[in-house]
């Protein structure tokens, strides 16, 4: 059996640390305006309270929370994209995914699932990281996305890979375990970032494997996981 590995890119091959500062740096800022109370602290500790409530766009969730009564969400929103936007932030590789992908690529199938485009494949490539993916599909090509299972469905379609020979990497519960048991694949969660604390509501939920960094799944870990492998 030949076993596919996809990998999550927001939080498992790319390092969102530097994006969530600044998405809290910028929110608090445009809060702020309205209430000069509001700290980076409350900023934070809402981003915990729309976590634990499964709430698929943080950041949308902090602003509506607070500027939504008030008319201003809209005009909020567009500030924060287009401030974070000329940041100029760049990407940013996760600690040991380079080791991963080096020594599992002669292994396993390797391909990408999620929600980054053109950019982002041409920055694997750039750091002479995208000869290790066997599977290089984005979402620039597909109209739909996460969490939506069609989604993985359609990659899955599209790369040729049975969902009982795949594995999906991700640190989303709602985003990436979820929708990946749906459609049949076996999940492995990395619990780093935004979402390390979003935890499993029902039995169905928990992934078949949590590890706390990318470095953690071996090859020993994956045959347990996929015993015909």
């Amino acid at each position: 059996m030949s076993v596919n590995i996809f990998l999550d890119a927001g939080g498992v091959i790319l390092d969102e640390t530097s994006f969530e500062e600044k998405s809290a740096e910028i929110i608090t800022k445009i809060i702020k305006g309205f209430n000069n109370d509001y700290t980076i602290e409350n900023y934070w500790n809402d981003a915990d309270e729309a976590v634990y409530r499964y709430v698929p766009k943080v950041y949308d969730y902090i602003l509506y929370k607070h500027l939504g009564g008030k008319g201003d969400f809209t005009k909020s929103k567009a500030e924060y994209k287009e401030t974070l936007k000329n940041a100029h932030l760049g990407f940013q590789l996760t600690h040991g995914i380079r080791e991963f992908l080096a020594g599992l690529s002669g292994i396993y199938n390797i391909g990408i699932l999620g929600q980054y485009g053109k950019d982002f494949r041409d920055y694997l490539e750039s750091e002479n990281l995208l000869l290790y993916f066997t599977y290089t599909e984005i979402q620039d090509n597909y109209p739909i996305t996460k969490p939506d299972p069609r989604y993985f469905e359609a990659i899955l379609k599209k790369d040729n890979c049975n969902p009982i020979e795949s594995i999906m990497v991700g640190d989303r519960i709602d985003k990436d375990i979820i929708p990946a048991k749906m459609t049949g694949l076996k999940t492995i969660r990395i619990k780093t970032g935004l979402h390390r604390n979003q935890e499993p509501r029902i039995p169905e939920e928990i992934p078949d494997m949590t590890v706390k960094k990318i470095t953690d799944i071996s090859i020993e870990s994956l045959r347990e996981l996929m015993p015909a492998c």
